[in-house]
């Protein structure tokens, strides 16, 4: 029995193609006579053991194998995709015998099946799951029989033990019964296995036959396949057969598309409807950007914006998305809609009437060859579009250029002119030569990477207006105030964004990958080794964003922070400054350590790293680590906050951050110092204002011998407490210090609650003083000194003698 059950796995695995069943298709012959090897006979305690959980692992086995993906709802999706596998390929068959072949259709061939692999990989994948676990389970069952098989052999021959052969057989009767749960699950797996081989196969055929195809166009590319465009034998082609051609394929895509129409007339209905509904919110969210001029500019147009946004959706959506089973050409007729919606709109990003006038007559010509290639029209009368349009381009641009050259002041001319007459030249040159289909495709790849360009540039200015639009209208005070730092915030990442769509996009329409997806694929995978260590733009992206996203959630958790939460709690804004920088180192640790996750670091390797540069940073760096450890401590014990004021030096100011690595102090003449963080730390530091800010003022005066005391401090308190500034409690003091050399020594001293107001304070006091001084007769004296003569010249001595007596008779 065992041996029927294998042979039938071997015979199903071996018709497939699947590669995890290729394995086990060839080795499951092998499987018992292997087990046998490796495994030995049951002890009598692992046989009670084994009698006591088989039936319970059988219980399980029925669950996980019920867990297993449903084959049957697999295989219900494989019949379309069939149909659409075999359409693909009459339509590659027809394509080898078409003389008018053109690079939309191969492209378009191409792509489809591109989505056709990933849909098949997408149902192989379950599958291939199921018979691994299967497998698995399937070989730990037979190990078990093969145990109990022996352990039979030893209950036979030995009769010592006390039991019986029906035991046994109840647990041979548990293993058959997993073995046959396995058997009916495995066999559905493998017959949907050998179905999706065949699908590969055919898939992979028809894929040969458009490589093939691709790769005689690309040689031809570069070939002369026709005559020039200025002879006469081109022309000749243009006979009555050539025109029944071209009416008879507009006559068969009208017939085509018509049928397509009608089945698929409720998911165009909803197409339109869905369009219509954005056009009408977008006319509504008119009244809400007054305030945004980006957004309120799309939203004067609102069903051409509508457009653009369906449309761009609708390019990504089949673009990207494998299911996307639209009929031939749908996806590019979509073109159309939303080209000439960027027509429309190209104004409102151009900076000169001429880019505008001349990006929308280019979107138009996009439009009009895209519609020629849908409809087929023979590769002649394409050719002579391609040609004459390119004349009229060059004509046009000369005509600019000469008119710049004959009036320099008239315009200037821009990059766009002298591109658009190198392109329209070229063109002609290689059509004249004969290369139709080179200047046909030159033709197209340029023209499509312009309107891709235009596409993602309008993208932009309406991803931020409305972005802005949102913000401004959310419910959230402090996001509405920060709306448009959060939008200048966001716009490199968005810049990112765009520009690696954009890029996958030009590869695509250069035909360097076959689809989006795949161009995708390719920039994320794409490596650069150095060493052991494997660099690829994926890697590079995620940690550019990582590091974006930390900064931008640093900032905005340090807004939050101080524009709502603390205000809210009164908190001291030197505290609210190392609160938030507190918050921004552990965001930025955390930032950091996902960074070396993406770059592949362990938490063991981190460790190693950290070690190294302990010890580097112990012996090159030891200025720095203390100046950074000092700023930490200074913003735990915070002995000085942002916003003290303290004396550094000579110099008195006010402390404005607190960094890393050093502080900044402003002082009073508007000077900035920069302190080292350490210097903060070791050092002698004088902070006013470190546990409150009230300051007591001292204002010393000198009156004159003979003053009444108890009459001058009476006024020095009269005129502390008529200052409203200073403080009545503590209370005010005057007080009688000494006796000086030239007058009597008194001092007032009063509070005040801001370190900030005491030069005015003291300043109020003096004058109130003086004031009060004159008006109580109270004088302040000139310094007294007496002056002692040592020698004087004789002449002087005698004059002075002549002057006294004179003074003496009255005479002066």
């Amino acid at each position: 029995m065992n041996r029927h059950i294998l042979l039938f796995i071997f015979l199903c695995t071996s018709t497939i193609s699947i590669a995890p069943l290729q394995g086990f298709g060839n080795t499951v012959e092998k499987v018992s006579d292997k087990i046998q090897e490796k495994t030995q006979a049951l002890s009598l305690i692992e046989f009670y053991t084994l009698s006591n959980t088989l039936p319970q692992e059988l219980i399980d086995l029925q669950n996980e194998v019920g867990d297993t993906n449903d084959v049957d709802k697999l295989l219900e999706q494989l019949p379309p995709l069939s149909e659409q596998i075999e359409q693909v390929s009459w339509e590659a068959t027809m394509a080898v015998s078409n003389p008018n072949l053109s690079y939309h259709q191969l492209s378009s061939l191409e792509a489809r099946l591109v989505k056709i692999k990933a849909r098949i990989a997408q149902l192989n994948s379950p599958i291939e799951s199921n018979i691994k676990r299967l497998e698995t389970w399937y070989r730990a069952w037979l190990e078990k029989e093969t145990q109990l098989q022996g352990f039979e052999l030893q209950v036979t021959d030995d009769q010592r033990l006390s039991i019986s052969l029906s035991e046994i057989e109840s647990l041979e009767q548990v293993i058959f019964a997993a073995k046959d749960l396995i058997k009916n699950h495995i066999v559905p797996s493998l017959e949907a296995g050998k179905k999706i081989g065949e699908l590969q196969t055919k898939v992979y055929t028809t894929s040969a036959t458009v490589a093939g195809l691709i790769k005689e166009m690309n040689e031809s590319g570069t070939q002369q396949t026709s005559p020039s465009m200025l002879s006469k034998e081109f022309y000749e082609r243009f006979d009555q057969q050539l025109l029944k051609q071209g009416v008879e394929n507009l006559r068969l895509f009208a017939k085509y598309q018509q049928g397509y129409l009608k089945k698929n007339s409720i998911t165009v209905g909803l197409c339109i409807l869905s369009t219509a509904i954005l056009a009408f919110f977008i006319y509504l969210s008119r009244a809400l950007s007054k305030s945004t001029p980006r957004w309120h500019s799309f939203t004067s147009r609102p069903v051409t914006t509508a457009i653009l946004l369906s449309g761009t959706a609708f390019f990504f959506y089949d673009a990207l998305a494998v299911r996307s089973n639209l009929p031939p050409d749908w996806n590019t007729l979509a073109l159309i809609p939303l080209v000439m919606a960027v027509a429309l709109l190209m104004d409102l990003i151009c900076n000169t009437p001429y880019q505008y006038k001349l990006l929308r007559l280019l979107a138009l010509v996009f439009a009009l060859s895209v519609l020629f290639n849908v409809l087929g029209m023979p590769q002649p009368i394409l050719y002579l579009f391609v040609f004459y349009v390119s004349v009229i381009g060059f004509v046009y641009h000369l005509h600019i250029i000469v008119r710049k050259l004959r009036n320099p002041r008239s315009m200037k001319l821009s990059w766009a002119t002298w591109f658009g007459l190198i392109l329209t030249l070229t063109v002609i040159i290689v059509g004249t030569a004969g290369y139709d289909q080179l200047a046909v495709g030159i033709f197209g790849k340029v023209l499509s990477m312009i309107v891709f360009t235009q596409v993602i540039l309008l993208m932009f200015f309406v991803i931020t207006g409305l972005l802005e639009v949102l913000l401004l209208h959310v419910p959230a005070a402090i996001i509405r105030t920060n709306a448009g730092i959060i939008v200048k915030d966001f716009i490199p990442v968005l810049i990112l964004l765009l520009g690696i769509i954009w890029f996958a996009s030009i590869l695509k329409i250069l035909w360097i990958y076959p689809s989006l997806d795949a161009s995708f694929k390719a920039i994320s995978s794409t490596a650069l080794t150095i060493g052991t260590i494997s660099i690829t733009p994926g890697l590079i992206i995620g940690v550019v964003v990582a590091g974006y996203v930390t900064l931008l959630c640093s900032h905005g958790i340090r807004s939050i922070l101080l524009q709502e939460t603390l205000p809210r709690y009164d908190v001291d804004p030197g505290v609210q400054v190392s609160i938030t920088r507190l918050v921004h180192y552990a965001v930025m640790t955390i930032g950091f350590l996902i960074i070396l996750r993406i770059l592949g670091f362990r938490l063991g390797q981190v460790a190693i790293i950290g070690g190294a540069l302990g010890v580097g940073i112990g012996f090159g760096l030891q200025a720095i680590v203390n100046n950074f450890v000092s700023g930490l401590i200074l913003l735990f014990e915070r002995p000085v906050k942002v916003g003290d004021v303290v004396v550094v030096g000579q110099e008195t100011g006010e402390v404005k951050e607190l960094g890393l690595r050093a502080t900044t102090v402003q002082t009073f003449d508007n000077a900035e110092i920069v302190i080292p963080n350490s210097e903060l730390i070791t050092k002698n530091v004088t902070n006013w204002t470190l546990a409150e800010k009230r300051v007591r003022v001292k204002v010393p005066i000198g009156v004159a011998y003979g003053s009444d005391v108890e009459n001058v401090l009476r006024v020095l308190l009269a005129c502390a407490h008529a200052n409203s500034t200073v403080l009545t409690t503590p209370a005010s003091r005057a007080l009688f210090l000494a006796f000086g050399e030239s007058s009597l020594n008194f001092e007032l001293r009063v509070w005040i609650s801001d370190f900030n107001d005491k030069l005015r304070v003291l300043s109020e006091l003096n004058q109130d003083i003086e004031s009060e001084f004159n008006l109580a007769g109270v004088v302040v004296p000139f310094p007294q000194r007496d002056l002692h003569i040592r020698s004087v010249e004789q002449n002087v001595t005698t004059l002075l003698n002549h002057k006294a007596t004179d003074v003496v008779r009255g005479e002066i």
